[in-house]
């Protein structure tokens, strides 16, 4: 009888331990949606409000009020860095030329590959 005992203990604790397992995937799902959603929302406000500053060509401009605001309200930084690296047309430079305007800090080596992550401070006017 201790043999039956134990084993449906194990049984139930194998089954407890699938219950809690399925319910943390469930519950990481929705967050990694938010993570998503909030860096595209990111990004597109970016594109609207600071691209002609960080533009690749010409020289760099003070950013706009508007542009200031929208980085400092960034909510998912390292998905906007990791778009930053792909976005060729936009010069990293001027990021953190802008970041530096507007009082925001980009983290060191944003957008760029692991030979640019001393870029921070580069940009001569």
């Amino acid at each position: 009888m201790p043999q039956l005992v134990s084993a449906s203990s194990s049984l139930a604790a194998t089954t407890l331990l699938l219950l809690l397992s399925a319910a943390a995937t469930a519950a990481a799902a929705p967050l990694q949606a938010q993570a998503g959603t909030a860096c595209h929302n990111d990004i597109i406000a970016l594109r609207t409000t600071c691209y002609e500053f960080v533009q690749e060509g010409g020289r760099a401009l003070p950013p706009s009020s508007n542009c200031c605001a929208t980085l400092m309200g960034l909510t998912n930084v390292p998905c906007v860095c990791d778009y930053l690296g792909s976005d060729f047309d936009v010069d990293l430079d001027k990021v953190f030329y802008v970041g530096r305007h507007c009082g925001v800090a980009i983290p060191r080596g944003c957008g760029g590959p692991i030979e640019q992550k001393g870029i921070v401070g580069s940009f001569k006017p």
